[in-house]
């Protein structure tokens, strides 16, 4: 056996035992049968290559060529279903996002493969300049190595934007797996992009696809025997992968391979240019695991601090990404994991959890960490007195405590809660958070890369950051009372309304049952009583509707439409009054994006509230037309108006109404679906003249639509 089918047959069982190894033996997750997936149909990609070089005559090796193709075409979508759900908190709701673009992408390659795979290889014929055989592609086979370049670019960015997102010891057990699939993806783009280029496969370039294998696997294996998989959860930020480099490092080496290419070429070395494409992608690699080294960061930061006489913290980087980092966030578990992230960068610490004190239960709650999954923080909840004893032990402690020179038996509870990773990591720190002599929590770390020691400056600046982290908790669970005031003053204001409108309709069917005794026999007494039920109930039912408004969430679901339909059938809909004539002037307008029901809603609103404020033989205008990029609607009436300080402080605020039976609902309603719509309502009005409300919509060619941004949840 020659070297060419030694390293496919090595190449193939180390692709197939490291995807073997990840399934053994654990709770298998969509990322490890991605992984397993993708490792085998390398391996079996690695078989067809054997199979084709130990082939007696050129039809042979052309079949195996081809199978070996197909193979190729599932490998861009398994790694890209890994690279999405690896190692992320949220990676199952990123897979639902990515699920049509993976199953069309996957679906488009892989189907393209297998029709097209008698056509994908031509031929195999041996050359003396390489130094071995040439497999000649066909256009298919270009096209299939295309989507693959562009599948493994798409798997890089999403690894680097896990990768950059992770810190501490969820860092840690990462990297070799991203550094092993980098080395991986990056010789499959070398080797893509010369197929493409020269319409060929040489035997050069298939070596090279395996020896690359053998070496990612190597990362891989390591990687597995150092953290197995473990349970991380990481919740990149969407700014990170706005900022990717990997596009940028793809180009430069694509660059960087062409000049050698065309270097080598010149000199005649022409054989020799696969090794040296392989020296420089495990170069790069090599450079990769160097630069995103936490040991050799903290190395440097040392040396700069040392010999250039600066402060060992650039407090203003700190202080800045502390506000970047946790501004806007009302929720506390958020909030722990914004800074569990920033304490672990800013001391080098592998290890951090944030402990939250659940005031109700006097207890400490698991927050978020960066070595300790959910399942593991549980243990907090399990020992209800101990924690709660604990709790009151830490919340009368002052600044840092070392928590494994303590003798405290709390402090045995903290180091059990909180394993150390490293045995060479260090010792423990608890920072107890307090805000205005409240207790809030406490913050655990450890596992310092290299084990360096806490400096007084450290510490101090734990401190500091323990403070405002605190305060932080402690206004977010203000700002979570003034939420729920809120929510009980306007369950208050909501049910004045209701019992007041009930009482009303009570008095009315009292009234009917008492005159039910004396008049029953009467005809029309029971036709009238009928109709005052009848009334009664539809009251009821709308009173019930319109306050099953308030505790759902708007959502539009918007079309291509013609708003002077929709205006027309919101006028039938409205019915008729022979007191009040409602006159249509529609101008022919461009077609708007719609939810019709909702809008339709809308302008039976305007309409009822015109024809309410109207008195007896006047008249209401609606018109249609084109105006400043958009088309607008408008209800006219000549009632009796609203003042100015009514349209400013009360007209679309919920409960605020003038009517003697309304609930303060409709206009409040009606802006939400106009604003859900990217519109805007408008309204002139004078007491005792009228008032216009009109509604501007943009055009449908204009018009973005986000779900999340229309979706409208009101508490």
């Amino acid at each position: 056996m020659g070297l060419f089918e030694l390293t496919q047959l090595i190449a193939a069982v180390c692709a197939f035992g490291v995807g073997v190894s990840v399934l053994i033996p654990r709770q298998r997750t969509i990322a490890e049968w991605s992984f397993f997936i993708g490792m085998l149909l390398l391996g079996l990609e690695r078989v067809c290559h054997l199979l084709s070089w130990q082939a007696d005559a050129v039809p042979y090796m052309v079949t195996c060529q081809r199978w070996s193709l197909v193979c190729l075409s599932i490998v861009p979508v398994c790694w890209l279903v890994f690279s999405i759900t690896y190692a992320r908190g949220n990676g199952i709701e990123l897979l639902k996002k990515w699920l049509a673009v993976l199953l069309t992408f996957g679906g488009l390659l892989l189907g393209f493969a297998f029709l097209s795979r008698n056509n994908l290889v031509v031929d195999a014929v041996w050359t003396a300049e390489a130094g071995n055989w040439v497999f000649q592609l066909a256009w298919p086979a270009r096209l299939l190595h295309g989507g693959v370049i562009f599948g493994v670019v798409l798997a890089l960015m999403n690894l680097e934007w896990t990768f950059r997102a992770a810190v501490g010891t969820a860092r840690w057990k990462i990297k070799y797996t991203v550094f092993g699939l980098g080395l991986l993806f990056g010789e499959r783009l070398y080797t893509s992009s010369q197929a493409v280029l020269y319409s060929a496969n040489r035997g050069q370039f298939i070596l090279l696809d395996g020896i690359g294998l053998v070496l990612a696997s190597l990362m891989l294996a390591f990687s597995l025997y150092r953290s197995r998989f473990s349970k991380v959860d990481i919740y990149p930020s969407a700014a990170v992968l706005q900022r990717s480099v990997t596009v940028l490092l793809v180009a430069g080496y694509l660059v960087a391979t062409g000049l050698v290419a065309r270097i080598v070429t010149a000199l005649g070395r022409e054989r020799a240019l696969p090794v040296t494409a392989l020296f420089i992608l495990i170069g790069a690699a090599g450079v990769g695991v160097v630069l995103f080294s936490d040991r050799v960061r903290q190395a440097t930061r040392a040396f700069v601090s040392r010999h250039f006489k600066r402060p060992l913290h650039d407090y203003r980087h700190v202080w800045s990404e502390f506000t970047k980092r946790t501004s806007g966030i009302f929720d506390r578990k958020v909030y722990a994991r914004a800074v569990t992230g920033l304490i672990s960068e800013v001391f080098e610490a592998l290890s951090v959890t944030v402990w939250l004190h659940d005031k109700a239960t006097g207890t400490l709650v698991f927050g978020s960490s960066t070595a300790l999954d959910s399942e593991h923080g549980q243990i907090a909840q399990l020992n209800g007195a101990v924690t709660s004893a604990l709790s009151g032990a830490v919340a009368r402690a002052h600044g840092p405590i070392d928590i494994d020179a303590s003798p405290e038996p709390w402090c045995e509870l903290l180091r059990q809660s909180n394993p150390g990773l490293f045995k060479s990591g260090g010792h423990r720190f608890c920072m107890p958070l307090v805000a205005r002599g409240e207790f809030e929590g406490i913050i655990v770390l450890g596992d310092r890369v290299r084990g360096t020691p806490f400096t007084a400056e450290d510490l101090e600046l734990l401190q500091q950051l323990a403070n405002h982290i605190a305060a932080g908790l402690q206004n977010i669970g203000l700002s979570e009372k003034v939420i729920q005031s809120r929510e009980l003053e306007a369950f208050q204001a909501m049910s004045a309304f209701l019992v007041h409108d009930l009482k009303n309709t009570a008095s009315t069917l009292s009234l009917t049952v008492r005159n039910m005794q004396q008049h029953l026999e009467n005809p029309e007494f029971r036709a009238e009583a009928m109709q005052t039920l009848e009334r009664s109930v539809a009251h009821i039912n709308q009173l019930i509707g319109r306050l099953t408004t308030l505790r759902q969430s708007l959502r539009i679901e918007p079309v291509l439409a013609d708003v002077n339909k929709v205006v027309t059938s919101a006028a039938q809909s409205a019915g008729n009054d022979p007191q009040v004539v409602v006159k249509l002037r529609l101008t022919p307008v461009p077609a708007v994006m719609l939810d019709t029901k909702q809008f339709e809603s809308v302008v039976v609103n305007l309409l009822v509230n015109a024809r309410e404020a109207s008195a007896p033989g006047s008249e209401i205008v609606v018109e249609t037309g084109a105006h400043d990029n958009g088309v607008f609607v408008a209800v006219s009436d000549h009632g009796c108006g609203m003042s100015e300080e009514f349209i400013a402080n009360s007209l679309f605020k919920p409960f605020r109404t003038t009517k003697k039976n309304g609930l303060g609902i409709g206009m409040y309603q009606a802006r939400a679906i106009v604003e859900a719509h990217r519109g805007r309502i408008t309204v002139i009005s004078e007491v005792g003249k009228g008032t216009t409300v009109r509604v501007w919509l943009p055009l449908a060619e204009s018009w973005r639509y986000d779900e999340h941004e229309t979706s409208i949840t009101r508490r």
